[in-house]
């Protein structure tokens, strides 16, 4: 079996980065400052890990660390539900893995599902290795790789006419990709209806209730924990049988989570989605969670691992002496941060500001001594790889993200061109 190509899903240039890291003669500063080093002072729910308040370093750069969550610092419990349905073996619009327009399915994959007759003729027509679902698959790595799966649990489940779980919550890293690996090698078995209240009401049996909570009738969430679904669909939902019993089903079972405190995070992908835009809407509305409408199903690949699990809105880190923003800024779905500040000689006083999505503001301080020592030649050059690497990913992202957005601005226009239905 070929490895997994890189995920290339759009071009991007280079930027060229020019770090000075020579030693620039300064006198240390007299006063550190340590009093001024400040952490929020509203509420508590912005930390600053790194650096150590009154720091002193040699290099003119230094990492800044943290974590911010207006919600509090509680852990995540999440299920990610990923649509196997009929319709998955489309084209997501994305090349999701990065082989050209003019890419084939994977040989071993091809000769796999050889016999199979409706991925035989996708498979003809394209690259099944660009179908919806390979793109909900690599969105669905994407965010693990932005996880702190030490503190955050994760559980899989799959659905089509029915719904499976496939990783426990609490799984290793190992374990979540080789279920990852086995939906795409077994996808022949699924590829049927769609049954959204069968995958939410699992998800919700996969998160579990604490019994002691439920007993005092509360609402069953594990003390200290946040539960959501991440719920990522391309269709409606057909199943159960009944006029209207698989919206109602659907919508039930999204009751049914939101009195457990499960909040759904509902991912609507590309055009096949748009008859059941309302279901995906209510989902979303009635556990207090988030409705996305992506114009490809492809963009989950970019939004996915977007995902805000802590309400917050904006992150901006500043050196206030010299004015100038941090580099490679990284904001990860449960809240932590990092970004590269560079320092000038003499005493730094940076500044982390924090928005929440109601509106809250929280800001706390560093002060850095830049000192007159020569770096370490070593140490500089492991600063420099590790700001290029991450320039390059939150370039790559970025890039991403403005291309869906465009794409979404355009859906939107042509949505509102169209005649209304009578």
């Amino acid at each position: 079996m070929r490895p997994r190509p890189l995920l290339r899903p759009l071009p991007l240039s280079c930027l060229l980065l020019a770090v000075l890291l020579a030693a620039v003669p300064a006198a240390r500063a007299q006063d550190d400052a340590r009093g001024r080093d400040q952490d929020d002072a509203r509420g508590g729910w912005l930390a600053i890990e790194s650096p150590e308040p009154g720091a002193h370093v040699a290099l003119p750069l230094v990492e800044v660390r943290g974590r911010a969550t207006p919600h509090g610092a509680a852990a995540n419990d999440l299920v990610i539900a990923i649509d196997v349905s009929d319709s998955v073996v489309l084209p997501s619009g994305w090349d999701v893995d990065g082989d050209g327009p003019d890419g084939r399915t994977d040989p071993e994959r091809a000769a796999r599902h050889a016999h199979e007759p409706a991925l035989a003729a996708r498979m003809r027509e394209g690259d099944l290795d660009d179908s919806v679902l390979m793109a909900e698959l690599a969105a669905a790595r994407l965010l693990l790789d932005r996880l702190d799966l030490t503190r955050d649990r994760v559980a899989l489940v799959a659905f089509s006419d029915r719904a499976e779980l496939l990783a426990p919550l609490g799984s290793p890293r190992a374990r979540l990709d080789a279920a990852l690996d086995g939906l795409a090698r077994d996808l022949p078995r699924w590829l049927r209806g769609t049954d959204f209240g069968a995958a939410i009401a699992l998800a919700q049996q996969a998160l579990g209730d604490d019994p002691e909570a439920l007993a005092r009738g509360e609402s069953g969430a594990v003390s200290g924990r946040r539960r959501a679904i991440l719920f990522l669909s391309d269709g409606e939902p057909t199943l159960p049988p009944g006029r209207d019993m698989p919206r109602q089903h659907a919508l039930w079972s999204a009751s049914a989570a939101a009195a457990s405190g499960i909040r759904i995070h509902a991912f609507a992908l590309g055009d096949a989605a748009r008859p059941g835009l309302d279901v995906f809407a209510e989902l979303a509305a009635r556990s207090g969670g988030r409705f996305e409408r992506l114009a490809q199903a492809g963009d989950a690949i970019a939004a996915l691992p977007q995902t805000d699990l802590v309400g917050l809105e904006a992150l901006r880190i500043v050196n206030a002496t010299t004015g100038r923003p941090a580099r490679a800024l990284r904001r990860f779905p449960d809240g932590r941060f990092d970004g590269f500040v560079e320092l000038a000689p003499g005493t730094n006083r940076i500044r982390v500001e924090a928005t929440a999505s109601d509106g809250a503001r929280a800001a706390g301080e560093r002060t850095v001594a830049r000192d007159a020592a020569h770096p370490d030649p070593a140490a500089a050059e492991v600063l420099l790889r590790e700001l290029r690497r991450r320039t390059r990913e939150v370039e790559l992202r970025a890039e991403m993200e403005r291309t869906r957005r465009v794409r979404t601005l355009e859906l939107e226009i042509r949505v509102e061109d169209e005649p209304s239905e009578p």
